[in-house]
Parts: structure tokens; sequence; C-alpha cells
């Protein structure tokens, strides 16, 4: 009894290992699923560049998008990107994107000076971006308060 158990267990496991190598059939062209990219919620960008802001023209955004992609290749931003690779924490992962970032932005600012309208448009857009979901503060309480009576001002 327990040999066949074993067996049909293997059996089982090896079938659906089978089942993940095999290539997928092609779906009727009605039920395409999604593209990344595509989809409810989703801004349509890839992950890692941001969304072009209204106040930046079309022209403008496609040269920043260049210049972005050619600062990938920028011996800093590499460094960055390496040292990024190495952080453990999520204080070090924090600072090594952040520091990927501003080499980034100091690589396309190096090839283009003129797109640092660009950036403060994307730095307004985030500050924007920031104050939503809090909706004023409600339905959150100060630490240390149960409710009921207001602390006394000093």
């Amino acid at each position: 009894m327990k040999i066949k158990l074993a067996l049909l267990l293997a059996l089982v496991t090896s079938a659906g290992l089978l089942a993940q190598d095999a290539p997928k059939p092609d779906a009727p062209k009605g039920d395409a699923p999604a593209k990344k990219g595509e989809g409810k919620g989703d801004k349509g960008g890839k992950k890692g560049m941001p969304q072009r802001p209204e106040s930046v023209d079309e022209a403008t955004w496609k040269k920043f998008q260049e210049a972005q992609k050619a600062a990938q290749g920028d011996e800093a931003v590499k460094a960055a990107k390496a040292k990024a690779g190495e952080a453990k924490t999520p204080e070090e992962k924090q600072a090594a994107g952040k520091a990927v970032m501003e080499a980034t932005k100091a690589a396309i600012l190096k090839a283009d000076a003129s797109l640092e309208s660009v950036f403060k448009a994307l730095e307004e857009a985030r500050a924007k971006g920031k104050g939503k979901g809090d909706k004023g503060g409600k339905g959150k309480k100060p630490e240390g308060d149960k409710g009921g009576k207001k602390p006394e001002a000093k």
C-alpha cells in the first residue's frame, strides 16, 4: 500500500513538472491576456520610468527619455547600480536607489542641461502626489490619543 502511494505521488509530481515545461497554446484573439503596461490602474509606464507631467510637452519628454536611456551606459550610473545590487537592508537599498537616481540625473543633465525643467516638473508632480490618500488626516488618531478630551495647549 505504501509503495502504491509513493508511486502515485511520484507520477503526479512528474506530470506537474512536465506540464510546466509544455509550450502554452495560442490564445484566441478575442481572449488575449492583457499585456504588460496595460490593465486596470496601470499608468502604462515601465517600472522605474516616470509618467510625463502635464507641464512637459511631448517633444521635450521624448528627448528626456532618450537621454535617460543613454544615461544607463554612463560609468557612474553603472557603478551606482552595482552598489545597489549589493545592498542588504531596506535602508541600504533605499539609499542605493536614491544614489542611482541622482547618478542618472547627473548623467542626463551632463548630456543636456536644458532638461532641468523636466526634473523640476517631475518633482512638482511627486509633491502633489504625496498628499493623495491622506484625506486631510481624518481617520487616524495621533499616538497617545485615546479619544475623548482634546489635549491642552501648552
